[in-house]
């Protein structure tokens, strides 16, 4: 059995991010998937779907709840898995980078800035992703340390292949 749990998406009630393990599929844009998941986006029960290195963000048709879709769509997810040459991933680098920044700014890196004061946001530019630090931090010699050990360390564990 493959193993994955949900996280809720902040500010998406529609989204979740199914954490899954690393690898299993090659990060970006989910343009077909096997059986049941595939038969969900076939029928716009699922209406987006991203790859990230260790984790599959799935949004459901507006006017549907996660309450009542989650556990047949978990049951489908860990049976796609299980076939990935079922899979068709479209490479998005920049839309998985920035959906990942996004994600780190509103959970534990956006805490740890926000504690000191300090404000932190995320711009997509093309494949890019400019991250700035305002508030407190604008200033602060450890801003840069700030960036590179904590938003950095954490972005390259889920996306191992960022340069």
């Amino acid at each position: 059995m493959i193993a994955l749990h949900a996280e809720r998406v902040a500010g998406e009630p529609c989204a979740v991010r199914w954490v899954v393990p690393p690898g299993s599929l090659p990060p970006g844009r989910i343009r077909a998937a096997p059986g049941a998941l595939g038969a969900l986006f076939s029928d716009g029960t699922l209406t987006v779907g991203l790859v990230e290195h260790g984790a599959v963000w799935l949004w459901l048709r507006d006017g549907l709840a996660w309450r009542e879709q989650g556990r047949p769509i978990e049951a489908a997810l860990r049976d796609a898995l299980g076939e990935p040459a079922g899979w068709v991933v479209e490479p998005a680098p920049g839309e998985v980078l920035m959906r990942v920044v996004a994600d780190l700014i509103d959970g534990s890196i956006g805490d740890f800035v926000r504690s000191h004061g300090g404000t932190v946001t995320a711009e997509s530019a093309g494949e890019d992703v400019v991250v700035q630090l305002g508030g407190a931090c604008a200033n602060c010699s450890a801003a840069e340390q700030t960036l590179r050990q904590r938003l950095l360390g954490e972005l390259r564990q889920r996306c191992p292949g960022l340069v």
